[in-house]
Order: structure tokens, then C-alpha cells, then sequence
């Protein structure tokens, strides 16, 4: 069975041959109707997370503006500076280029700083490039793209291991003196619980402490981290890992979906979820999206976004939560109205029992009481 990489290695040599008995076709020399397109990878193999090259090319009469893949792709694609297709994000702005072949033939071509999280292949099937010119437009699509991604695990593992025998060492007295101290010191705790418990039952007045409503604490510490100086290197990766932290501790405290044990990916099909249920509104879960990318691409690929892109996360990531907060609130209020017209259902039907058991109770004892006093009348003795 051909893998996807040999596919791929064969649709390249396909395209390259093509390209070939075109220039044969056309004595070596290229129309101005002629136009070639290449993609490829500078890396020939990568693990999870390394940065590598990928070069887009087009090779033309010159007499066309040239528009590259990153000018075709959508907002919902964009991730910060960067943009993600297929299996390959693509990292901060590419690097343009222009090479003369001849008089009547260029090679127009753009370099981009590419990541992938993959697992065993990276592949793009296709990136669209573009030509413009004064009479007519056309759209073209570039070679698929495929990349062996390499395991981090040893080529020479077999499994696990047995365990191996346990090592002898020399006795040591501090073993069990940790111990003690252990012993004293979970000892010390559990008396300090159990006196403090004992002051708060024996205090009438005592009242805990109210923890802060979620909006109230993302609010202040999306305030805190907004001091961050983002123009400090050193500075950019806490601050994106503290914004991710803001966001997902507030949703799962909000909207109870498990936010934070959950990877980027599992967390948006959660609130896909929660917006089918009316917890999450549907634009929200695009800004939460973004941010989240855009914080995994800082703390996992080392990517330097600017100091803009991290205002503009922390615009999006307050708004989020502000637009939350409200569907939220409408939320509750709708099921509180829904709770109080059951309840009004409910207390109207039980008072309709009530009265119509009422009325069956008086209607037997009218009945009791008329069928006593016929009875009397019936057997009292004449005189």
C-alpha cells in the first residue's frame, strides 16, 4: 500500500514532468501563457514543535502581480501574526523574493517560518497561489506538501522494562528522622484544623469568606496582567500562559465546563457544546479560540508575537468574558423565569386539588347528612 509521503513523492514527480514537456514544448524558452509552481520544505524530516522553512515559488513571463497563500486565508485561519493549513502553522510575516531567469521569465517566490504538532506526517494537500494581470486572473494551486514527523522515542526501544534490582545502601539515621518529623508535622496540621473548625462552630457571628464571582476575579487579574511590559522578551511567555489561565479558570468556574485539564482542542468542542445549550454565544467561541492558539504557539513553538498582538489577545480575551458573562445572566434569568411558571403551574394545580377535594368532602357529608335525616323520618314512631 503507497503511504501518503510516496503518494505525494509521485504526484511531485508527475507535476515536475509536466513542467518539463512544457519547457520541451516551448523550446526551452517560456511563453508569456506559461507559468510554473512549486512548494516545498527545507526540512526533510522534523520532530513535534521544530521550526523549519517552507518556499512557494511561481515562475512567469513577469508581466503579473503575484499573490502568495498567506493573502488567501480567512480570519478563522489566523492565528496572532500567524496562520494554520493543513497539518502546518505558519509563523510571523514570510520573506519575498524576486530572481531574473531571463528577459521574459521570473521566479516570484516567498519563504515562511512553519511549525506543526503533528504526529508521524505533516501534509498541506495544496497552498493557492495567485496572478493578476491587466486583463485576466488567475488562481493556481501548488504541489502538496509532506513532511516526516520523527518519534522523540529512541529508535532502539522495545517496550518497557523490567524493573531492576533494588540497589543496596548504606543505613541512614535521617531516614527516620524525616519520618518523625513528618508525623509531627501532619499532626500539628490536623490540630490546627480541628481548632479552627471549633472556633468557627463555637462563634455565632463567624461567616466565611465569600470567594470572589468568577467575572470579579478574571476582571481583576486581566487588570494586573494588562501592567505587563510586553516590549521585554523575557516578559511574553508568562504573560500569555497567565491569560490562558485567566480564560479557562473563568469558563470552567462560570459555565462548569472543565476548562482547565482540557488541551485547546477539547476545550472548544466543550463550548461548541455549551453554545448549543445557550451557555457560550456562538461569536464568543472564535475570540476564545484565537487566544488560546495563539497562547499554545508562545509557550510550545517559542513564537515572539509582538506587543500589539498581545494587547489585542488580552482585548479579545476581556471581551470574551464580558460577552459570557451576559449570555450567563440570561441564561439564569430565562431558567428562573421558566422555575417560577412551573412553580405557579404547580401551586395552581395543587390548589385546584385542594379545592375540589374540598368541595367532594362537603358534597358527601350534605349526602351522609340527608340520608340520616330520611332515615330518621322514615322509622320514627307514630303517635
Amino acid at each position: 500500500m503507497i503511504s501518503i509521503y510516496e503518494r505525494s513523492v509521485l504526484a511531485r514527480v508527475h507535476y515536475l514532468s509536466i513542467a518539463a514537456a512544457l519547457f520541451v514544448w516551448i523550446g526551452f524558452t517560456p511563453s508569456s501563457s506559461a507559468q510554473v509552481y512549486d512548494a516545498y520544505a527545507t526540512a526533510d524530516s522534523i520532530t513535534v514543535g521544530d521550526r523549519f522553512k517552507i518556499i512557494v515559488s511561481v515562475a512567469h513571463d513577469g508581466t503579473s502581480d503575484v499573490i502568495f497563500p498567506h493573502s488567501f486565508i480567512p480570519d478563522s485561519l489566523r492565528v496572532g501574526s500567524g496562520w494554520s493549513l493543513g497539518d502546518f502553522i505558519f509563523l510571523g510575516d514570510p520573506d519575498r523574493g524576486r530572481r531574473t531567469v531571463s528577459s521574459s521569465w521570473v521566479v516570484d517566490s516567498v519563504s515562511y517560518e512553519a511549525t506543526t504538532f503533528a504526529l508521524d506526517t505533516a501534509y498541506v494537500s495544496l497552498l493557492p497561489i495567485g496572478l493578476i494581470s491587466a486583463s485576466d486572473t488567475l488562481v493556481a494551486a501548488t504541489p502538496p506538501i509532506v513532511v516526516p514527523v520523527t518519534s522523540l522515542v529512541p529508535k532502539d526501544a522495545q517496550g518497557l522494562r523490567d524493573i531492576t534490582d533494588l540497589a543496596d545502601f548504606p543505613a541512614s539515621n535521617w531516614l527516620w528522622w524525616s519520618f518523625l518529623l513528618l508525623i509531627l508535622a501532619g499532626w500539628a496540621y490536623w490540630y490546627w484544623k480541628i481548632r479552627n473548625r471549633t472556633q468557627e462552630e463555637d462563634d455565632p457571628d463567624f461567616v466565611p469568606e465569600p470567594e470572589d464571582p468568577p467575572w470579579d476575579e478574571a476582571k481583576e487579574r486581566l487588570a494586573r496582567l494588562e501592567q505587563t511590559d510586553l516590549s521585554d522578551p523575557e516578559l511574553v511567555k508568562p504573560f500569555y500562559v497567565e491569560l490562558s489561565e485567566i480564560l479557562r479558570t473563568y469558563l470552567e468556574r462560570r459555565t462548569k465546563v472543565p476548562a482547565l485539564e482540557s488541551s485547546t482542542t477539547e476545550l472548544i468542542g466543550k463550548l461548541e457544546d455549551a453554545v448549543r445549550d445557550g451557555l457560550v454565544p456562538p461569536e464568543m467561541v472564535h475570540k476564545i479560540k484565537k487566544v488560546l492558539a495563539q497562547a499554545d504557539l508562545v509557550k510550545f513553538a517559542k513564537m515572539q508575537p509582538p506587543s500589539s498582538a498581545g494587547l489585542d489577545a488580552l482585548s479579545h480575551t476581556r471581551t470574551a468574558i464580558d460577552e459570557t458573562e451576559k449570555e450567563m445572566v440570561s441564561y439564569e434569568s430565562r431558567q428562573a423565569a421558566i422555575a417560577a411558571e412551573l412553580k405557579a403551574k404547580d401551586d395552581a394545580s395543587e390548589s385546584e386539588r385542594d379545592t375540589e377535594s374540598y368541595e367532594s368532602d362537603s358534597t358527601t357529608e350534605l349526602v351522609e347528612t340527608e340520608v340520616e335525616t330520611i332515615g330518621a323520618s322514615e322509622y320514627q314512631p307514630k303517635i
